[in-house]
């Protein structure tokens, strides 16, 4: 006997945590986290948040984490009525390392394998090393894959192969059992630089044959409402707002879209604009070079921008052990002070640069100065670096989810946001194209794979499906399926 359960993915985007159990075999396919996760208790703007020392007790009583035993953690289970027990799942594998996919990671027993993409593995890695409240996944036993690899899990044998996506690193399964195979689309697109990936995907899903598909829905809405399509679409606005652009051009974007990087970053070679970024994401992309051939050295071919810290010069401490040995000053006995007790510790002093900046490497100086010579890349974080740059004539690029913009509940971020545009006269505009694949898009890739049950998931509009496909099974949350 063979089921299904969702205990995420299912009447939602996003939060996908799929449970798979095929006679013996027990594996999950992603454990994320939804994006409404504990939204009506909690309210960490206002420090409301459960304890790291509370486990899982307060998401148990709230419902909002299933009791499952023979799962999580000793620590996470230490305040719960679940008595630990050894786990008996087989292994956890993970698409991408989007949170809404990996966040829970951290409450799982550390004895469960986990398999990850080896780009995946690497962007987890080095958010980890930033950003050590986010990117948690716990100290679990990593194996990681690559497309084409065959893993073999007791019966099942499971065969990733990289799709296109927001972020590189992210793959669909084909998994061969003995009563029918399974497809999982995990999240991916084909209107991007690397369409081909997810092309070969849906080839090799044809090839198996599956009796079941798992196909995520994201954009099967009866409108689309992307402005540009296709990244070529997006690249194309960035290079007509480069052209009549009068000052700077800011650039809003997330770190881990690639493509969105490669689309801006192409232009602002084209129109003779250096691309700014700062120490973290420098660090990011030196990261991602390693896994894709096209990524620039960002010491060579991107300048880095450094902002004011509390002692008001420009060193790296904020980035400390992170990203110095490729961005910051050496580290040798003259930057540090000897106390008395003979340890050393740091002296509290200006980045090297700071009198003629490297060529580079600037300050909001350089870049007041020569407006017109940069693209700087930005976020809402970031905005307050506009107070020191004071720009005149200069556009906003937004380049990130239109959720943003649009979300109800982003409506204080949005007002913020417009404020300090509108306050120094900066010009927005929206260029942006979904990391998900449209409505016509899935349409033809379901024809092509033809299942023969297909079951949607991280989606809103599962019924959408019964237009595509003739037998659609729609998912319930936390209900087995048999099949």
């Amino acid at each position: 006997m063979a089921s299904l359960t969702f205990f995420g993915g299912a009447g939602e985007i996003g939060g996908n945590k799929i449970l798979l159990e095929d006679e013996d075999t027990k594996i999950y396919l992603d454990f994320g986290e939804s994006f409404d996760f504990g939204e009506n208790y909690f309210l960490p703007e206002k420090h409301l948040n459960p304890r790291k020392a509370d486990g899982l007790a307060p998401y148990f009583d709230l419902k909002l984490m299933p009791e499952t035993k023979k799962l999580y953690s000793k620590d996470m289970l230490k305040h719960t009525k679940i008595k630990y027990e050894k786990p008996d799942i087989d292994a956890i594998i993970i698409s991408h390392h989007h949170s809404d996919h990996t966040n829970h990671l951290q409450y799982i027993d550390e004895s469960i394998p986990v398999y990850l993409g080896h780009g995946t593995k690497a962007i987890m890695d080095a958010y980890a090393h930033l950003y050590p409240t986010f990117g948690r996944y716990g100290d679990h036993v990593i194996k990681e894959y690559q497309s084409g690899d065959r893993i073999k899990i007791k019966k099942l044998t499971l065969k990733p192969t990289h799709v296109e996506h927001s972020t590189p690193g992210a793959y669909g399964l084909n998994i061969e059992r003995e009563n029918g195979n399974i497809t999982y689309t995990g999240d991916l697109r084909m209107h991007g630089q690397a369409a081909h990936m997810t092309q070969e995907f849906i080839q090799e899903a044809k090839k198996s044959s599956p009796a079941i598909m798992l196909c995520e829905g994201t954009r099967m809405t009866t409108e689309d409402e992307e402005e540009n399509f296709t990244e070529e679409g997006v690249k194309n606005k960035v290079n007509e707002i480069l052209q009549d652009s009068k000052g700077l051009v800011f650039a809003h974007f997330a770190m881990s879209n690639i493509d969105r990087f490669r689309s801006i970053w192409e232009a602002c070679c084209e129109n003779g604009r250096k691309l700014v970024v700062d120490p973290r994401y420098a660090y990011i992309l030196n990261v991602l070079k390693e896994k894709i051939s096209w990524v620039p050295d960002p010491q060579e071919e991107l300048s880095l921008y450094y902002r004011l810290n509390s002692k008001g010069g420009w060193d790296e401490q904020p980035y400390e052990n992170v990203w110095k040995r490729y961005y910051g000053p050496p580290l040798g006995d003259e930057w540090f002070n000897t106390t008395r007790n003979g340890k050393k510790r740091r002296k509290n002093r200006m980045w090297r640069c700071e009198g003629d900046m490297c060529a580079n490497n600037l300050t909001y100086k350089r870049i007041k100065e020569n407006p017109t010579d940069y693209v700087l890349f930005t976020n809402f974080t970031r905005l307050v670096e506009i107070s020191h740059i004071k720009p005149v004539k200069a556009d906003y690029i937004y380049s990130s989810s239109e959720h943003f913009l649009e979300g109800e509940e982003n409506k204080q971020m949005k007002t913020v946001m417009a404020n300090w545009l509108t306050h120094y006269d900066i010009k927005l505009h929206k260029a942006h194209c979904s990391g998900h694949a449209a409505a016509p898009d899935l349409k033809k890739m379901i024809k092509k794979i033809k299942p023969d049950t297909l079951i949607p998931i991280h989606t809103l509009n599962p019924q959408g499906f019964r237009d595509i496909h003739d037998n659609v099974v729609i998912p319930e949350k936390e209900q087995r399926m048999e099949i």
